[in-house]
């Protein structure tokens, strides 16, 4: 394939071009991934789309408006920000906020016109005693020693949230800590649904029950209840061994920079590239200096992995700067001022996954994706490929 080279424009988007670094994303990739959620978990359950994170980094609004046109029933969010900002999308569909706001503004939190978070004796006060008539779900603490209601707590939980009038119970849910173990999913689901045993004897009995995120739906489908809560599923943004249990599209498909600057060093010179400690060259150098650092979401000190280049391999030197990674062309020829750069993604019939990046960089795929995500330009590439391979 042959790597595009992306070309400002006259807009805030084409003015962040000009320091060319950017980020290629498939748009495709939530509405086919959602096709794949909704084929494993039938239609009678619900998905909630969880984009917290700013979507992952991706932009909250973009990816709730394509998940919303691709049919998902409602979202998650990490922040009354991010839930504000879908819903002034126009989009109308249930939103839960988990937990992350203090007791004292539950009756801020309420008005918003969010589904809220009730996971603990303070916060299922708070919302009571805000006089705002709000809909929540209860949290349960399955053993993750996070958030929510543990076995000696949820009974009078239950009964305070019947007992009362200003908020709704819709639902309960929980998180498990580890859907690789099919011993701690099986007790940590036991634990669940013990709570909605009492949920249902304190008279609950039409409560929307979710527990099932991303992993927990591969690992564990039978686990799917009312509704599931997948997020990095939707975006594509697993580790490989996960990514290989469903055919899955990735969003972030490359990272890409051009060449801003050539210059050759001879043998015997002495470079402190990136700040890192001089090093005396051998041999002559060809360098050249892509705008994109370690503000971007990569890593400062090495290993820092290599890039390609017209389709050839080519370290990287030094140390990463704040905006800019130094690397070593002086095996390609046809490099110069202006050529791409491929950090992330395919050029020619060489590729760099994000396996391989997260593996170089010593960072959970889950964390290096929103890095990249949330600080480069996005550019959209379209694919046809359901694999989601270039």
């Amino acid at each position: 394939m042959s790597v595009p080279i992306i070309e400002p424009a006259a807009d805030a988007q084409g003015v962040r071009l000009l320091r060319p670094s950017w980020a290629e994303l498939d748009y495709g990739a939530v509405a086919a991934n959602l096709a794949v959620a909704r084929e494993q978990v039938g239609r009678a359950t619900k998905i909630y789309f969880v984009c917290k994170g700013d979507g992952f980094g991706f932009g909250a609004a973009k990816v709730a408006r394509l998940a919303a046109q691709a049919g998902v029933d409602g979202f998650c969010v990490g922040s009354p920000e991010e839930g504000v900002t879908i819903r002034r999308a126009g989009i109308d569909r249930d939103i839960l906020l988990f937990a992350s706001t203090l007791p004292e503004d539950a009756a801020q939190v309420a008005a918003l016109g969010l589904t809220v978070t009730i996971q603990s004796r303070e916060s299922l006060h708070a919302f009571i005693n805000a006089g705002v008539a709000v809909d929540a779900f209860l949290e349960i603490d399955p053993g993750f020693g996070r958030f929510g209601f543990l076995p000696s707590q949820w009974q009078a939980a239950f009964a305070a949230l019947r007992d009362q009038s200003t908020v709704r119970l819709k639902g309960v849910y929980t998180h498990l800590s580890s859907p690789e173990s099919e011993d701690v999913t099986r007790q940590q689901a036991g634990v669940f649904d013990a709570a909605l045993a009492d949920a249902r004897a304190a008279g609950f009995d039409n409560l929307t029950t979710m527990l099932a995120s991303s992993r927990v739906m591969l690992a564990h489908p039978h686990l799917a209840y009312q509704a599931v809560d997948p997020g990095r599923l939707l975006y594509g943004a697993l580790d490989a061994d996960w990514m290989a249990r469903a055919p899955l599209r990735p969003m972030l498909r490359a990272v890409r920079g051009r060449i801003i600057h050539v210059q050759e060093h001879p043998a015997g010179a002495t470079l402190g590239i990136g700040y890192a400690e001089p090093i005396r060259l051998e041999r002559g150098v060809r360098i050249g200096v892509v705008p994109i650092g370690f503000w971007d979401g990569l890593n400062h000190v090495p290993p820092l992995g290599r890039v390609l280049v017209h389709g050839q391999p080519a370290r990287i030197l030094g140390r990463r700067s704040f905006q800019h990674t130094v690397i070593d062309i002086t095996e390609i020829a046809a490099a110069r001022t202006g050529s791409v750069v491929t950090l992330l993604g395919q050029d020619g019939d060489q590729s760099i996954t994000i396996d391989e990046m997260a593996e170089t960089l010593r960072l959970p795929v889950m964390e290096l994706i929103p890095r990249l995500a949330r600080s480069l330009p996005h550019v959209e590439v379209k694919t046809a490929d359901p694999a989601g391979n270039n």
